[in-house]
């Protein structure tokens, strides 16, 4: 079981995630019913990144 402190940890981390993320976030049409939106896309330089660090990690 995780201590509080690494609960605190990882719900900070989480936060920092959301609000990093926050302005990519595209809620759907007004009139759909869904509840559902999608993030836009960083652009193919991050994917780069994320590619290159996967490899790296091998």
């Amino acid at each position: 079981m995780a201590t509080a402190s690494q609960v605190q940890k990882n719900l900070q981390a989480a936060m920092r995630e959301a609000l990093r993320i926050q302005d990519r976030f595209v809620a759907e049409p007004l009139f759909a019913r869904t509840g559902r939106g999608y993030l836009k896309s960083e652009g193919v330089s991050t994917l780069g990144k994320i590619k290159a660090n996967l490899r790296r990690k091998r």
